[in-house]
């Protein structure tokens, strides 16, 4: 499953903007400007639909949440 939410995870985000080539899972989309305060709420509202999950405040606010990585392991958490 870690594989389709990786997955998913990055069509979003190139879709927001183009991933810079120094683009890792690590890597912070949020302070990079891929996805800007009027992209997020769509964002949150596409995961939490694809997976049938709900992220709460503190999910969105958590550090985890604004990598690849972070994000794969919370929605994971969240589906089991």
């Amino acid at each position: 499953m870690q594989d389709t939410v990786h997955s998913f995870i990055l069509v979003l985000l190139a879709r927001k903007s183009p991933l810079p080539v120094d683009f890792t899972d690590d890597s912070d989309f949020v302070s990079a400007g891929i996805v800007d305060s009027m992209a997020i709420i769509k964002f949150i509202l596409e995961l939490e639909a694809r997976f049938d999950i709900t992220l709460s405040d503190d999910d969105i606010a958590s550090e985890q949440f604004r990598s690849v990585r972070g994000l794969v392991d919370l929605i994971d958490e969240k589906i089991a």
